[in-house]
């Protein structure tokens, strides 16, 4: 049972990380809920962009996605999220990709904090189904998965939250994506899962966490 101080605490910070749910043409590269501006980010390539305090890296291409922010830079802190999308004929695939550090909660408590923020982006949303989800070659991790059915502008929608405990890093995958375009989708978050799963994040051991 979460006492109220962390459960608040968790609330305050998957609500400032969900912007990215509403719309794709929202997205952009943040450290918590303040966008990260670089006038030169037309100029520097296609570079990975490092989390810096957990070391975990996003490539700019990967598995058939692009990640939307062009941006070189280490960033650092308790909370990142990024964006990559990848399009199937004309039909687009958004993921959203959170690291963050939520002190003594499990993979399913973040899934059921963040699961109602999720579904109320989409019209008449229902659970398909929900649980336990493991993560190939990683016995190592705790996850917990929801896919959900809803409308977005009267277009029957695909939507998957999974929710991952590294430890002291929790990350979560977000999935949204036209229902025609189920099974490919499917098989496109197979490759983008498979190509992040070898990743740990690392502890932050600099003791000015508690």
């Amino acid at each position: 049972m979460l006492s109220p101080s962390k459960l608040s605490r968790a609330l305050l910070i998957g609500a400032g990380l969900l912007c990215f749910t509403s719309g794709p043409a929202a997205a952009e590269c943040v450290i918590g809920s303040e966008p990260l501006f670089d006038p030169f980010a037309p100029y520097k390539g296609g570079s990975a962009i490092v989390h810096k305090d957990s070391g975990f890296v996003f490539p700019a291409e990967v598995a058939g996605f692009r990640r939307l922010c062009e941006m070189t830079t280490d960033f650092s802190g308790d909370n990142f999220q990024i964006r990559y999308e990848r399009t199937i004929g004309d039909q687009l695939i958004a993921v959203d990709i959170t690291v963050v550090h939520l002190e003594d909660l499990t993979a399913r408590d973040h899934y059921r904090i963040i699961k109602p923020s999720v579904m109320s982006h989409y019209a008449s949303a229902s659970v398909e189904s929900e649980g336990d989800y493991f993560i190939s070659g990683r016995d190592d991790l705790s996850a917990y998965q929801g896919i959900f059915d809803g409308q977005k502008d009267n277009v029957p929608w695909h939507v998957s939250l999974t929710a991952i405990d590294y430890g002291y890093w929790d990350a979560r995958l977000i999935a949204s994506y036209a229902h025609e375009l189920d099974v490919p989708a499917q098989e496109a978050l197979m490759e983008l899962v498979a190509a992040f799963q070898w990743q740990s994040p690392e502890s932050n051991n600099d003791g000015n966490q508690e």
